[in-house]
């Protein structure tokens, strides 16, 4: 599974990649960081490369702070699908990469089935991302590929391959942002920023397991049913 680490030349992105090459289909299903700093190189890439639907997972703050997809004159269609992993009323220096899954999780758990769908139902190829493309994306794509039954160490590395994407001037950028705040810089707000632990994403999904259904039951309630999976399967699955 090396080519999973693949980062594609999409000029104004930093973790731009397919989704697991080698398992799904190829030109159908992408990851990215933020598309606000997509630049006409960049725009013409996505139109190159076929993506004709662009979901963005970032908040409203997170849109107002770091600017709208630049789509424009790419004919490509966004839908808006807004998630945070901050609870509610807690310092967001005290966060950790945990916490934020479990908000995610729990918060946004019809939310997680609104673009599974989304991706079940799209024409060309599509693309989905939230500020990073590590922790809302992150989760979405691992739990699209558990619908799918891929093998959850392709699963784990599709994640993983996020942080060498976003180490040097991606993560620079964002604590140049974070210390005009006087926020402390530790090793956990790095992480929350910049991090993709794999040893993280295996025990969020082994506690998803543990739960009552187990991620199937979480993916039902959250309306990803036969009919969502086998759509995927016809539409994702190589071969």
């Amino acid at each position: 599974m090396d080519d999973v680490v693949t980062r594609l030349d999409v000029p104004g992105t930093f973790n731009f990649r397919e989704v697991a090459p080698g398992v799904l289909t190829p030109g159908l299903l992408f990851r990215s960081d933020a598309l606000n700093r997509l630049t006409r190189d960049g725009r013409r890439s996505l139109v190159d490369l076929g993506i004709r639907e662009a979901i963005d997972l970032r908040s409203g703050f997170d849109r107002r702070i770091g600017g709208r997809d630049r789509l424009r004159g790419t004919g490509i269609e966004l839908l808006r699908v807004p998630m945070d992993g901050a609870p509610h009323g807690v310092d967001p220096r005290t966060l950790t990469l945990p916490v934020v899954y479990a908000v995610v999780l729990d918060r946004h758990q019809q939310d997680i089935g609104t673009v599974i769908r989304a991706i079940a139902d799209a024409e060309g190829g599509a693309v989905v991302h939230c500020t990073a493309g590590k922790d809302r994306t992150g989760l979405v794509v691992a739990l699209l590929l558990t619908a799918l039954g891929i093998d959850r160490d392709v699963i784990v590395a599709d994640y993983a391959a996020t942080a060498a994407n976003l180490s040097g001037e991606w993560t620079e950028r964002m604590l140049r942002k974070i210390r005009r705040f006087r926020v402390p810089v530790t090793d956990e707000l790095i992480e929350v920023l910049a991090g993709s632990p794999p040893d993280l994403m295996t025990r969020t999904l082994a506690e998803l397991d543990a739960r009552d259904g187990g991620i199937d039951g979480y993916l039902s309630r959250a309306g990803v049913d036969d009919g969502v999976k086998s759509r995927l399967r016809t539409r994702l699955l190589a071969g």
